[in-house]
């Protein structure tokens, strides 16, 4: 060393940065370090101040250390300057969680969402890793409530911070607040764009029994059940489930409420449309029972087309009081179409029209006036149901059960089962009727009797109208007051009394079963009723005893005269 020259001047800058310690910081700063090398001790990583340090293997797991390779920066902290190894002791864990702290104390402060995933449940929620373990309650999981929260393990999610506390180290977390706003941001974009019968995408958000709701971006819109399918839908769980996509129509918009109205079937032709061309009237179709009712069943011939068969069309031969005596639901029919209008979406079909009519068969069977056997089938107040031969009910009124006699109910003289002949009285094949009768298998009786004619039966009733005499089994005679003579039966005249008219009545010793013998006065067949007269008959009875006594005699003849005896 040359002489006044110290040692400092022979050291560059260089040394002298070498020699001088390194700068120590408190504890606090994370620093970023380049990863040296892996060893069973940890990972040394380069700390940029001219010494190493080691971040400890416990500090470490198994995913992570993976996760390291030389060269990698990673950020840590210096817990300890000298080791008795010689190294600064790192901790990667405390960079990082310090770092998240920041991070989420940032987020608190601006409201930004952060990214992290479910690591467990816990009791009231779920704890969610965003650099550090936070809470997230179970009532700000989702915007909905949550019925199944271990389905959420596992998951990634975003939050927004809620409650920071570092002392305590607590962090709550919503994901509620998140989806409601990123809701509010969806629904004003597409609030904006909607447009009233365009097709939009949607998720299936919500199913209750009269529908379902669906998400198109922000705007929840209603599936009414009505407007899934064309055909009927029982249940809507059945044909959609919660988190499906599907396509949908955008029935009605009302921008002042906000509300909705969406359409699935509106995608699809309507069922309707061209029925009368593919099933005209007269032609078959194939359907399945869906409903029956008092008044008849429902057929599905195709999806979203059902057709009515009433009760009446279902059998001809069997008198049907409920569908469900012949059809079951779900049964498979083939029917004939009897009426289509497309505008009512209403279709008639028919049952019994599949196989021959056979009441085409009764029309060239039986002409009118012919004679016909069968039971009795039923007896309605108004008269009796016959079966004839083809398996069809024919009708006996009432008023053609006898000619003159009269009936309170068909009961009184017939009965279920009962074998009876009848006539045909007329038959109408297109409205599906026979009417029948009893009395006219023989002649009317009321026919034998004339205006005039002599009469004699006996007396049935008496009243005060005057008396009923039968005249034979199904034929009666009516003789009024004013018609009954004087020497009938002991009878006597009314008069007046202080000129106040006597009603006249028969005495006493006219009564019923005596023997009559009268004139006829009047043949009523509308009202089946013969007109009487004792008085009339008595009165003739009397002119012609008369003139037998007051007519002079003949002259006598010449031989009278003389005795002798007429050649």
């Amino acid at each position: 060393m040359e002489e006044g020259k110290s040692l400092l001047d022979d050291m560059c800058m260089e040394d002298l940065l070498r020699e001088l310690p390194p700068e120590r910081d408190s504890g606090e700063t994370v620093r970023s370090a380049r990863v040296i090398g892996i060893v069973p001790e940890g990972v040394f990583v380069d700390v940029g101040l001219k010494s190493e340090g080691l971040i400890p293997r416990e500090e470490l797991s198994e995913e992570e250390l993976k996760e390291l390779r030389p060269g990698q920066n990673v950020p840590v902290v210096i817990r300890r300057w000298g080791s008795a190894e010689g190294h600064a002791v790192v901790s990667w864990r405390q960079a990082r969680e310090r770092q998240a702290w920041e991070r989420v104390g940032e987020a608190h402060r601006t409201g930004a969402a952060l990214e992290g995933r479910v690591s467990r449940r816990v009791k009231g929620g779920l704890m969610v890793n965003v650099g550090l373990e936070a809470f997230l309650p179970g009532s700000q999981i989702d915007r909905r409530p949550v019925k199944d929260i271990d389905r959420w393990v596992g998951q990634a999610v975003k939050v927004l911070v809620t409650e920071v506390d570092r002392g305590r180290g607590n962090v709550v977390v919503s994901r509620r607040k998140f989806v409601d706003q990123e809701f509010q941001l969806k629904r004003e974009v597409t609030l904006a764009s909607l447009k009233q019968g365009e097709v939009r995408q949607g998720e299936v958000t919500g199913i209750t029994s009269f529908g379902a709701f669906v998400d198109l971006g922000g705007v929840e819109g209603l599936l009414h059940i009505g407007d899934i399918a064309w055909q009927r839908t029982a249940r809507v769980d059945k044909v959609l489930s919660v988190g499906q996509t599907i396509q949908v129509k955008v029935l009605k918009h009302d921008p002042a409420t906000g509300r909705v109205s969406l359409g699935l079937k509106q995608l699809t032709t309507h069922p309707w449309e061209g029925i009368a061309a593919r099933y005209p009237v007269g032609s078959q179709a194939s359907g399945r029972v869906t409903t029956l009712t008092n008044f008849g069943a429902f057929v599905e011939i195709e999806p979203g087309v059902e057709g009515l068969i009433h009760v009446s069309e279902l059998s001809w031969k069997q008198r049907v009081n409920h569908p469900q005596a012949i059809l079951s639901a779900g049964q498979t029919v083939t029917v004939r179409v009897l009426h289509v209008d497309p505008a009512k979406e209403k279709l008639s079909l028919s049952l019994k029209r599949i196989g021959p009519n056979p009441w085409e068969e009764v029309h060239r069977n039986h002409p009118i006036g012919s004679r016909v056997r069968g039971p009795i089938t039923h007896l309605p107040s108004f008269g009796a149901f016959m079966m004839l031969p083809e398996g069809v009910e024919g009708l006996i009124h009432v008023s053609d059960l006898f000619w003159s006699r009269r009936v309170r109910t068909p009961s009184e003289v017939l009965s279920v089962g009962q074998e009876v002949e009848a006539v045909v009285l007329e038959v109408n094949a297109e409205s599906e009727k026979i009417a029948l009768s009893l009395k006219h298998l023989t002649d009317d009786p009321l026919l034998k009797y004339e205006t005039g004619a002599v009469v004699t039966g006996q007396v049935a009733r008496v009243g005060e109208g005057g008396v009923v005499v039968a005249l034979e089994s199904d034929v009666e005679g009516v003789i009024p007051m004013r018609e009954i003579g004087r020497g009938a039966a002991g009878s006597r005249r009314g008069g007046t009394k202080k000129g106040v008219p006597v009603k006249t009545e028969p005495e006493e010793g006219l009564k019923v079963g005596d023997a009559v013998t009268a004139k006829v006065l009047r043949v009523d067949h509308r009202e089946r009723r013969l007109e009487l007269s004792l008085k009339r008959y008595e009165r003739e009875q009397e002119r012609a005893m008369v003139a037998q006594y007051t007519t002079p005699p003949a002259p006598l003849s010449l031989k009278e005269l003389l005795g002798e005896p007429e050649a």
